[in-house]
């Protein structure tokens, strides 16, 4: 098209000279191409149009036009003016400049055709109503389209190269550099290498991302980001993102690859094409190269943390991660009737566990395959995997004293570090202030307050980091490994404590055994399960299945024959006294209360007893009796332990019940001393015996004794009827035990 063709009334109109560089490193490096740009507003002017009506858009520089015409504002806005008959003319360096996409170039070429805009490049004028000039206009966008295609395939077709043998340059993770030799390589920096370790060290000790990230989060571990093209490092609190990119970077284990994630073009809800990232299976990477730079852990330890975080995700295939529950086998336990998984349902309150199989019903509306009570099922296997830890235990118990010792000591020396950078900054900061010219106050301030700012900092790390290890563990001391290696031998005991957690109990349970089959019969008194162990052996376990309207907070027999003879003689308070002393509870654990002695004895048909306790003639309480005595109680006691007095307990915790007749009352009281009566001591001389045997024949009654008040004190006196030995047997006549 000639120049002369251009009508008046396209020159009445607006001239787009339209502007854009692909990149915004081509903006601030290539300026040459800008004004080559920018100069096409004279050739406008040279078509006929004033400059007044000729408009620069450069909204788009920066932007590539291999992008979706959406992403360009600049673009969009032109094609609106010309769709709404504002523009004669669009000029621009090349027709690659206005887009590299047929689709976006053939939309703009009709729209011009309707309204008489004509398109001009370096080359040439252009009106797309006329088919010669269409058609050139159709080859040379074709070409722009190829010419991009071309230039990314040799691009990317030369990175894929380089990378598979492990040379291309990448942007390193934290940890990682490259050295001078264009070798990758393991940071010098120890507090980065440390700060890594330990994540590693946390997800073999919790087992889950979850778990170790908060745990990092509550230690206060600072995670170290390394940005920028010379690899500054910023430590931050750890955010989930870091510690799950770090743990699943296979990198980290020394291998390089290249092409985890790739680039797939899909279309958006509006049916337009976009570009997406796509994690990619390994058999799809370009390249994996092991061994290629030094690692922080060893490609098996990777792969098993893979494993661990695959079976972590809840999944018809998986179990998930152990959780909070108090159930032992979720996610292991098989129906089999029909071979699907069996879900937990956790009662509330007193209520039991039990573990259901509900997909059938969840699918097909059927009623529920089986259930069963999971009490006793998971006492039965945990007696099972305790028996097939025991020999493991003692060398189980080392290595855990030993990985405690490691990770009290890694997070400590991560402390230190934290300090020694602190104060690495405040000499930078040191030598920065003391450099300046004192009289340049302008920079001088500024450094005096970041120098102070720098002390700040570091007090604050180093109270902050007093305060975490004065809580980390100290190294166990003699007496503690000894009672470590005695827990080794009483797993049981370890397994029931309470500080071991659900989640340890489930984990442990899970590194032994793959799956448990479980059968409840229609008929018959035991549920039968098959253990199948990881190795491939299978064990057979039967279970007494719980009886209808029976559960396990049931009393025993032993204690409701005890409520049967407390119950005669004492009220539900004093009986419930009786077993607090006792310490025997109810059958869930809690301790008896009036209230709750009244409901068992409810519950099993005993009657209560009387408000104040039975007494028959003569039969008082052990502090009834010491006041009739005038002794304490406790002495009353010794004395019906004597044999002395006689008394009796239903059992032991209650109260004594000691008869006492006017007969003990005059043998017992304290009385003035009878003439001719003897001390214990002194009877026990006279008749040649101990005075053990004296008291004896005083119980059994052969000896006449009283007591008699001896200033402050009480004491026995003895009536002897001869204080010769003629009555005593010889020495070669056999005595008689009188007790």
């Amino acid at each position: 098209m000639n120049r002369e063709e251009i009508t008046q009334s396209q020159r009445s109109r607006l001239a787009y000279v339209y502007i854009r560089q692909s990149s915004p490193h081509q903006v601030r490096s290539n300026l040459e191409s800008q004004k080559r740009q920018r100069a096409l507003v004279h050739r406008a002017v040279d078509l006929g149009w004033p400059r007044a009506r000729v408009v620069e858009a450069d909204e788009d520089l920066g932007i590539s036009a291999a992008r979706t015409s959406r992403k360009r504002v600049g673009f969009q806005d032109m094609v609106a003016d010309v769709a709404l008959g504002k523009i004669g003319l669009i000029l621009a360096l090349e027709v690659s400049r206005l887009s590299r996409s047929n689709r976006d170039w053939y939309h703009l070429l009709d729209i011009c055709a309707v309204t008489s805009t004509l398109i001009a490049d370096g080359e040439g004028l252009y009106s797309p109503r006329s088919y010669n000039d269409r058609l050139l206009l159709g080859l040379k966008a074709t070409m722009s389209e190829a010419e991009l295609h071309l230039i990314q395939q040799r691009l990317v077709e030369a990175a894929r190269s380089k990378a598979k043998r492990g040379e291309l340059r990448l942007r390193l993770p934290s940890g990682y550099i490259w050295d001078e030799a264009g070798r990758m390589q393991i940071t010098p920096n120890e507090e980065v290498v440390q700060a890594i370790r330990l994540v590693f060290d946390r997800f073999d000790q919790l087992g889950t991302i979850h778990q170790t990230h908060v745990s990092l989060v509550e230690d206060g571990i600072l995670y170290p980001v390394q940005s920028g093209s010379r690899g500054e490092v910023r430590w931050q609190t750890p955010s989930y993102r870091n510690i799950h990119s770090l743990l699943t970077n296979p990198i980290y284990s020394g291998v390089y690859t290249y092409g985890r994630r790739q680039t797939h073009e899909t279309l958006d809800e509006n049916h337009n094409p976009v570009k997406r990232q796509r994690q990619m299976e390994r058999e799809q990477w370009h390249a994996f190269i092991e061994d290629h730079h030094p690692g922080y852990i060893s490609l098996e330890a990777f792969e098993r943390n893979q494993q661990r975080i695959v079976e972590n995700r809840r999944s018809a295939e998986t179990t998930g991660a152990p959780r909070e529950g108090q159930s032992l086998l979720h996610g292991l336990l098989l129906c089999g009737r029909c071979g699907r998984k069996m879900k937990v349902a956790y009662g509330k309150g007193s209520r039991p566990t039990f573990y259901r199989c509900v997909r059938k019903r969840q699918d097909l509306a059927s009623p529920v395959c089986q259930s069963l009570g999971a009490r006793r099922l998971e006492q039965a296997l945990e007696r099972l995997v305790l028996a097939a830890l025991e020999p493991l235990g003692l060398g189980a118990m080392i290595e855990a004293a030993q990985a405690h010792a490691d990770a009290a000591q890694a997070e400590r020396r991560h402390w230190q570090q934290r300090i020694e950078r602190a104060e690495h900054e405040v000499e930078l900061a040191r030598r920065h202030y003391h450099a300046v010219d004192p009289e340049n106050r302008l920079v001088a301030r500024e450094l005096e307050r970041r120098f102070e700012k720098a002390l700040q900092d570091l007090e604050g790390v180093r109270r902050e980091a007093e305060a975490h290890i004065e809580h980390l563990p100290d190294p166990l001391a003699p007496e503690e490994e000894a009672r470590l290696l005695e827990l080794a031998h009483d797993l049981p005991g370890l397994w029931a404590a309470p500080t071991t957690r659900p989640q340890d109990r489930t984990r442990v349970v899970r590194c032994l055994i793959d799956q448990v089959v479980v059968t409840v019969p229609e008929e018959g008194p035991h549920i039968k399960a098959e253990v199948h162990w990881f190795g491939g052996e299978i064990s057979t376990l039967e279970v007494p299945r719980g009886r209808t309207g029976r559960h396990r907070h049931v009393a025993e027999a032993e204690l409701i024959e005890l409520l049967h003879r407390l119950a005669r003689d004492f009220s539900d308070t004093q009986v419930a006294r009786i077993l607090h002393r006792k310490r025997i509870h109810t059958p869930k654990g809690l301790p008896f209360t009036a209230h709750r002695v009244a409901n068992l004895r409810n519950t099993h048909g005993i009657a209560p007893g009387p408000r104040v306790p039975k007494r028959g003639e003569h039969i008082y309480t052990a502090q009834q009796a010491g006041e009739l005595l005038d002794v304490d109680g406790s002495t009353v006691i010794r004395w019906v332990e004597a044999g002395l007095l006689k008394g009796d307990q239903i059992t032991p915790g209650a109260p004594w019940r000691v008869q006492i007749t006017d007969e003990d009352v005059r043998r017992l009281k304290a009385t003035d001393t009878p003439k001719g009566w003897m001390t214990l001591q002194a009877a026990a001389a006279a008749l040649g015996v101990s005075q053990q045997t004296v008291l004896q024949r005083l119980k059994s009654g052969q000896l006449e004794g009283i007591r008699v008040q001896t200033g402050r004190q009480t004491a026995w006196k003895i009536h002897v009827h001869s204080k010769t030995y003629e009555n005593q047997p010889t020495l070669f006549e056999p005595s008689v035990c009188e007790g």
